[in-house]
């Protein structure tokens, strides 16, 4: 359950990076700064929960179905969002709280901090937790100041950007499904490692193919209207 839990975060997290590489230098400064203040506010209540807290919580059935319908909601939510871009982005006519729901960057890039943060705090030991967290939300602004640049600039057409999270909402709603036929009570190996290279490994291979995927596409479809307008 971890290792699929682990997916989805990096999922949120890259598809927060995705909409807010879609802002000004401004809006991007003012976002990591807001993420970087929220991680340190809220390490107090991060530093109450446990690993043993979070396994009863991956233990109970109930509560992950429920996660697992607001990943699919959110999911859906991007999906349409994302295909409104697109369009608006090639001057389509889109309705108007479309332009309001661009602002919205999801809600699970928070949950995923705060499990990064939990296991921060549980990966040292003989530092003050407030310098812990002091430290933790500064690489929070730092990242997510430079994740969004790097994006603008692998991809500069913001169609692009919109279409890999396009295509990695669907990935959520494919891990919502996995966490659903886990909660059926099918045997599996729990992970008792806060980290597996695995489950690394297998987000980076996914956001890499993904990424081609939408790199060719792009390119496919520039060469299909070159080829049709001549």
């Amino acid at each position: 359950m971890e290792l699929v839990l682990q997916f989805l975060f990096g999922i949120g997290i890259f598809n927060a990076a995705l909409h807010w590489s879609q802002h000004g230098l401004a809006g991007r400064l003012i976002s990591a700064v807001t993420m970087a203040l929220i991680a340190y506010l809220f390490y107090p209540w991060t530093l109450e929960q446990s690993r043993e807290q979070f396994e009863v919580w991956m233990a109970e059935h109930e509560l992950m179905q429920q996660l697992a319908v607001i990943l699919v909601i959110e999911a859906l939510i991007f999906i349409s969002l994302d295909l409104a871009l697109i369009k608006r982005f090639f001057n389509l006519p889109v309705a108007r709280y479309f332009k309001t729901m661009a602002l919205y960057p999801g809600l699970f890039w928070l949950v995923a901090m705060l499990y990064f943060q939990m296991n921060w705090f549980y990966s040292f030991s003989g530092i003050e937790f407030e310098t812990l967290a002091i430290l933790y939300s500064l690489i929070i602004l730092l990242v997510f100041s430079l994740l969004p640049l790097g994006l603008r600039a692998l991809l500069p057409e913001p169609y692009l950007r919109m279409e890999i999270r396009y295509i990695l909402s669907f990935g959520q709603i494919i891990g919502a499904i996995v966490i659903t036929v886990l909660c059926q009570g099918i045997p599996y190996h729990p992970s008792y490692n806060n980290f597996e290279l695995n489950s690394l490994l297998i987000f980076l291979g996914t956001v890499i193919t993904l990424f081609l995927l939408g790199f060719l596409w792009s390119r496919i479809a520039k060469h299909i209207k070159l080829k049709w307008k001549f």
